[in-house]
């Protein structure tokens, strides 16, 4: 198709004028034309160029215009106007110029598109927020790549385990009994909705360990699909096991939904949280009617041989969780749970006050194992301690008190545990301070300090480095795009209250 790019003018008297595009062909088009005045002032003062230096087409237009744009075309856009600005429209690029005489010009520059091409449009339209890709983060594409092909996978693991259910129920033969298949199932639901509510009792760890949640939810519904599966080979455990399998799925689901809000706000670019949700949506519907008309073809072509059936089951099994790992490994989120937030601390401390980008830290990030365990976020910490475990007698309380008059925590070495005991108006700044220092602490501990002491000269100069350090750390990590106001450290909720 050929790029049309035209110039299109009307005279200051608002009479219509022929137009003429840069190719020496009329449109009947309109356009709009008017000397310097105020729009020569929003621009500024503008000279126009030298002979010998003419303005160079616009980066947009030219990119837009493709390698089937004609040199002489961008050329004679150049001859008697400067470029000023350039908008996206549907189909191509705006240009907006001012001539010698001072007036604008708009010209239209369209991209060639086939049947392909318009194919392509309206299925990125059907499937991609409003605005993309400036409206959503960076990761958005392949996570949603990845969450396509999970619910992919995800239809064909449905597919085989209800078949295993229903012959197992009893589905098909003479001497079932639809009564008593009918009780069965509609008691099997009953206890998956039982297991959604139980799962439900994690509370906040949705929202710190999103990732880790996410996949766990994958990881425990394929168990239970799995388990589904062997109904059939012990038709009378069909209701115990159905019904574990049900709780199961129960508490996927839970999970699922739960972090999904904290990975779609992670996206956000604008405020469009509900188009990016819709558009999600759509992405799981079309990947999950696609896996499920393939999984019911594979379980016909499977259905007389147990052994091709366990096969494809186990191939859509393992093609669910990779590309779930996938999917969570994509995202990159910018709160601060304990694992992302001793990875910065830690880089800041030990690399010369560097402090990594979010790609960076959400690419090393463990999703798999528990990265809420001590050892994989040192030092040893307990956040919200017991102030009878922080400071165990009068000398330790009175010490603590002094050194930390000034904050709303307190951070005491007791027992082999860094603990911190939180004021009741502590707020995610005190906890990422005193994060802060307790990984600062245990830095000087582990290169000498005392297992069976107070070590209190470390905590002191813990304490010092803390603050000289921390306002500049916080500065960092803002600069970078980290959300430093509220911070998942998921502290215990014991508040205390001191003068």
């Amino acid at each position: 198709m050929h790029v049309g790019a035209r110039w299109r003018r009307r005279p200051l008297a608002c009479q219509p004028a022929p137009l003429i595009s840069l190719t020496g062909a009329a449109f009947p088009d309109w356009t709009r034309q008017r000397h310097a005045g105020s729009f020569g002032k929003w621009l500024g003062n503008w000279q126009e160029p030298a002979a010998d230096h003419p303005p160079e087409r616009s980066p947009t237009a030219t990119a837009a215009a493709g390698p089937s744009a004609e040199p002489q075309t961008a050329e004679r856009l150049t001859e008697s106007s400067r470029w000023i600005a350039a908008e996206q429209i549907r189909h191509g690029v705006r240009e907006y110029r001012i001539n010698t005489a001072g007036e604008l010009e708009v010209a239209e520059v369209h991209r060639p598109r086939n049947w392909r091409g318009k194919a392509v449009d309206r299925f990125a339209r059907f499937l991609l927020p409003d605005g993309y890709p400036d409206a959503v983060g960076p990761d958005y594409a392949e996570y949603t790549w990845w969450r396509g092909r999970a619910f992919f996978f995800g239809g064909m693991v449905g597919v085989f385990s209800t078949q295993s259910l229903l012959l197992a129920v009893g589905v098909g033969r003479p001497s079932a009994a639809p009564v008593a298949a009918a009780l069965q199932w509609v008691i099997r639901d009953g206890l998956g909705r039982a297991g959604r509510m139980l799962f439900s009792q994690v509370g906040t760890g949705f929202d710190a360990e999103t990732k880790q949640h996410r996949l766990a939810a994958a990881f425990v519904l394929n168990a239970a699909c799995a388990l589904e599966t062997l109904t059939p080979l012990v038709p009378s455990f069909f209701l115990p096991l159905a019904s574990v399998a049900n709780m199961a799925k129960g508490a996927s689901t839970v999970a699922a939904a739960s972090t999904r809000g904290a990975i779609y706000r992670s996206f956000m670019r604008r405020e469009n949280l509900g188009d990016i949700t819709a558009k999600q949506e759509t992405v799981g519907v079309a990947g999950d009617l696609l896996g499920t008309a393939v999984g019911i073809v594979l379980s016909r072509l499977s259905a007389h041989s147990a052994r091709w059936s366990m096969a494809a089951f186990a191939g859509a099994s393992l093609g669910h969780l990779y590309s779930a790992y996938r999917e969570v490994k994509s995202v990159q989120l910018r709160t601060l749970n304990r694992q992302r937030a001793h990875a910065l601390v830690w880089t800041y401390l030990e690399q010369q006050r560097r402090v990594p980008s979010v790609p960076e830290v959400n690419r090393s990030e463990r999703v798999i194992l528990r990265p809420w365990l001590d050892w994989l976020h040192a030092p040893n910490m307990q956040l919200g301690a017991r102030l009878a475990d922080a400071a165990p007698d009068a000398e330790a309380l009175q010490y603590v008190l002094r050194l930390y008059r000034h904050e709303r925590y307190l951070l005491t070495y007791e027992g082999g545990r860094v603990r911190v005991v939180l004021r009741h108006d502590a707020t995610s700044h005190d906890q990422l301070k005193a994060f802060f220092q307790s990984r600062e602490f245990w830095r000087r501990y582990t290169a000498g300090g005392e297992r069976h002491a107070r070590n209190r000269e470390l905590l002191e100069q813990s304490y010092r480095t803390t603050q000289n350090e921390f306002a500049h750390f916080v500065r960092e990590c803002r600069a970078l795009g980290w959300n430093t106001d509220t911070v998942l450290l998921r502290p215990a909720p014991r508040r205390v209250t001191w003068k």
